[in-house]
């Protein structure tokens, strides 16, 4: 009579490509049975669904082999032992259970029974991921785009990591344009990408997650840790099927979110001891390295709290820090001239219904170009046409915004302040706009209405070892211990008279009331002095005294500051006199 025989299979619990399976089967009969053959199989199959119901999953084998352990014949009463090896591939793909695909090892036995029910028995092998040696750690940064503003940095001590390992670096964002953070999301997201025919199908998974309130400000380090469970899936990529990971952050703030994604890898690494590795500083004190070895390449150093970079650059006193306008961030300079120009020179944004201005040529107001962008106004529109050169016309329209006056250059880009290349190229156009503006002082012409008189106040600039304003006809020199101040005054664009000073220094105290008697006499003698330059402006005030300064204001213009220089003793001689000194000379 026949009857079924049972199955017994001994097979490993887990496997892995490259070795060798053992199955053992044993086949308990309890009477005398005919069969066709015995077979044991092993399949490693691989099946993809669907998302949604318009298509049937398909599946396929990856791996498929059988032997034949007996023929036809009978197999007879009692138990009957056999032996069966597999090799298994070096790339045969683990096993993976997902929500698009699986992948799945079994090993089967078939007794095949003439005109009877077959006998069979099948045992799930797991197919496992072999230990490889860890990767050496390569510390790694990635930051967000700066595109809008807002931007988030990711610090990792490397991108690689093994179930029940530690996933630890640290978050830092900026560019913020004043808006405050609220909350910062760093996850685990598994990502599951299957091949259906001519469609690729994907899922994401949120693994793991670290949530924080952030109460911080930007630049700060905000560390993270996300310990990795044993049973976590590798990744892996084999026929249609591929399971990636990628560590996502997500910062919240006033004014939306930012998002940024870091790929890394899980796999079966040997154990690293428990080290977490050592990760790239992100955030401020990346930030301030950054702007140090880039500010150096340049000629600046880093200077007071914070993000700041000083130096000289063409003779032009220049800073460079992060700023904030118009609630976007980005980086800020100021250039300060050698020199103030004296041309009452104002250079600024020219706005929607802002006309007016002086043309410097290159593209009107309705055309673009220099003028479309910026207003410029000055005392002297021929001085102001000169200075503005187009090399400073080109320095300046490199900027998205600029502001000049006689005295310094404010510039602004939304360049990103951490961001090295961004930088580089930034102070490169500071320091261009630093040389167009030396250049360009260097060869300021003077007031229309002076440019006779111009060699003679060189002259005097010369011999005298002083400073000379060429814009606005200004010299400062040293006479007798004294230091004087000639500066021409305008009406609009006309020169209309000199003001010669002796600064007081250090200042005298109570300067500035009722004169005693030898300081009147002095005081006639300095108007004496000036009047023979022509008539003396404010006649009745006479000469101005301050406890910094004496002051006389002569209603003309000079042709030649040596006029001046029978004016200067008496000045000094009345300074002497307030101080209490006691000289012997014709202003006693």
């Amino acid at each position: 009579m026949r009857s079924r025989p049972l199955i017994r299979m001994q097979v490993p619990r887990v496997v892995f490509p490259g070795e060798t399976i053992d199955v053992g089967l044993s086949l308990d009969s309890a009477t005398e049975t005919p069969i066709d053959f015995v077979r044991v199989t092993l399949e490693h199959t691989q099946k993809i669904g669907s998302q949604g119901s318009q298509t049937f999953p398909v599946s396929r084998d990856l791996l498929l082999l059988s032997e034949d352990v007996a023929g036809k014949g009978r197999l007879g009463e009692g138990v009957h032992r056999y032996r069966v090896s597999f090799a298994l591939p070096v790339d045969l793909p683990p096993s993976h259970a997902g929500s698009l695909a699986s992948c799945r090892c079994r090993v089967s036995a078939l007794v095949s029974i003439p005109w009877w029910l077959n006998a069979e028995e099948s045992e799930v092998i797991l197919v496992g991921r072999p230990t490889v040696p860890a990767p050496k750690d390569e510390p790694f940064t990635s930051a967000s785009s700066r595109e809008h503003g807002a931007f988030v940095e990711v610090s990792l001590p490397r991108r690689t990591f093994a179930p029940g390992e530690p996933l630890a670096g640290a978050i830092a964002f900026g560019d913020l344009g004043g808006r405050r953070p609220f909350t910062l999301d760093v996850s685990l997201i598994a990502v599951e990408l299957a091949q259906l025919s001519q469609h690729t199908l994907s899922s994401e998974g949120r693994q793991l997650s670290f949530f924080k309130d952030l109460a911080g400000v930007a630049g700060t380090e905000v560390p993270f840790r996300i310990a990795l469970p044993r049973e976590l899936a590798f990744s892996y990529s084999a026929a249609e099927v591929s399971l990636e990971y990628r560590l996502e952050v997500t910062l919240e703030h006033v004014g939306g979110r930012v998002l940024h994604s870091v790929p890394v890898v899980i796999d079966r690494f040997e154990p690293r001891t428990g080290r977490e590795g050592k990760r790239p500083p992100v955030g401020a004190d990346r930030w301030r390295a950054v702007w140090a070895s880039v500010g150096q390449r340049v000629g600046l150093s880093p200077g007071g709290r914070g993000l700041r970079l000083r130096g000289v650059r063409a003779g032009c006193a220049v800073e460079v820090a992060p700023a904030e306008k118009e609630s976007s961030a980005g980086l800020s300079a100021t250039v300060r001239f050698a020199e103030p120009w004296g041309l009452r020179l104002g250079v600024r944004p020219r706005g929607a219904l802002d006309l007016g201005g002086m043309a410097t040529g290159e593209g009107g107001v309705e055309e673009g170009g220099f003028d479309r962008r910026f207003r410029a106004r000055g005392r002297e529109e021929a001085q102001v046409l000169a200075a503005l050169t187009p090399a400073l016309r080109g320095a300046l329209s490199a900027f998205h915004l600029a502001d000049v006056d006689d005295a310094e250059a404010r510039v602004w880009s939304a360049a990103g302040a951490s961001d090295g290349p961004e930088l580089e190229a930034f102070l490169a156009q500071v320091d261009a706009l630093a040389r167009a503006i030396a250049k360009a002082g260097a060869a300021l012409p003077p007031p229309a209405a002076m440019a006779a008189w111009l060699p003679a106040w060189r002259r005097f600039a010369e011999e005298n070892a002083g400073a000379l304003g060429v814009g606005s006809m200004r010299l400062a020199w040293t006479f007798e211990g004294g230091r004087f101040e000639l500066e021409t005054l305008f009406k609009g664009a006309a020169p209309t008279g000199t003001r010669l000073v002796l600064r007081l220094d250090p200042p005298i105290a109570g300067a500035g009331g009722t004169m005693k008697a030898a300081e009147q006499r002095i005081a006639a003698a300095i108007l004496e002095q000036a009047a023979r330059l022509g008539r003396v402006a404010d006649a009745e005030e006479g000469v101005a005294v301050a406890p910094g300064k004496i002051s006389v204001v002569m209603a003309a213009p000079l042709a030649d500051p040596a006029a001046a220089q029978e004016v200067l003793r008496p000045m000094l001689a009345l300074a002497r006199e307030m101080r209490g000194e006691r000289r012997g000379g014709p202003y006693r």
